[in-house]
């Protein structure tokens, strides 16, 4: 095994108690905070495809062609809505939401449902009325505007959400919070330990010397703690402590 890797795992395995420790209080923290610190979450989401259509004898058909290109261009859909061409108008028109544009943007995802064209909106938050109401509005106006960046004709709003039946609330994960909070301590514990073994220069063992000098050890002098010592000197003390032999002599007079 080599020198400096034994001599790391010796010092971790000395200071073991410091990484124990740190996670403990790493995972209690972790505890605490998601089950008091941190709120529900309500999420409210609508779905929505968007196409284009062609003009054929004055009727529409879809183009088939178009839906491998809609597909592809999820992603961009996605980046158009949390951008401020759209989060920009919701605050403008929804005056009502309370919002910032960047708060809005925090409160939205947008995902593409597996590999269709379909395109989830969500919104969480702490209220699950007002994201309803924040993707309602994020969608509406994405349907409007759309066009006008896109040349789409054609976003049909499969569901929207509603304000008035509430989803379950989910918090945060706990086992999420624990294990990234004990991967976190125990990381970090073990890193001080490491650095501090890496910047301690002094010698511990004959390995050391004979990697150092090259020379052999002849003797080692162990290391004397002061409590050691002075049960040692007590003994000796005691040992050479001299005894004193004592005699009672009693006299009995007459009278």
């Amino acid at each position: 095994m080599d020198l400096e890797f034994k001599k790391y795992m010796t010092a971790v395995k000395k200071r073991f108690w410091v990484i124990v420790l740190a996670v403990l209080v790493a995972c209690a923290s972790a505890f605490f905070y998601s089950r008091s610190m941190e709120a529900d979450y309500y999420s409210a989401s609508t779905k929505l495809i968007v196409n284009k259509t062609s003009q054929v004898l004055g009727g529409e058909q879809m183009d088939l062609n178009a839906i491998g290109v809609s597909m592809q261009l999820m992603g961009t859909y996605a980046q158009i809505i949390l951008s401020p061409a759209i989060m920009d108008k919701v605050v403008e028109q929804y005056p009502d939401l309370g919002l910032t544009s960047n708060g809005l943007t925090g409160m939205i995802t947008v995902r593409p449902l597996g590999e269709t064209q379909v395109m989830v909106i969500a919104a969480r938050d702490t209220s699950y009325a007002r994201a309803a109401e924040a993707v309602n509005a994020v969608t509406d106006v994405f349907q409007a505007e759309i066009p006008k960046i896109m040349k789409v004709d054609n976003v049909t709003v499969l569901n929207k959400a509603k304000e008035n039946e509430p989803t379950a609330p989910t918090g945060q994960s706990l086992t999420k919070n624990m294990m990234i909070a004990f991967l976190v301590a125990f990381t970090l514990a073990t890193g001080v330990i490491v650095l501090l073994e890496y910047l301690d220069t002094s010698i511990k063992s004959e390995e050391e010397i004979w990697q150092l000098f090259g020379v052999q050890t002849f003797a080692v002098v162990p290391r004397i703690r002061k409590r050691d010592f002075r049960r040692k000197l007590k003994k000796a003390e005691g040992a050479e402590r001299p005894v004193h032999a004592t005699a009672t002599i009693r006299t009995e007079g007459k009278a």
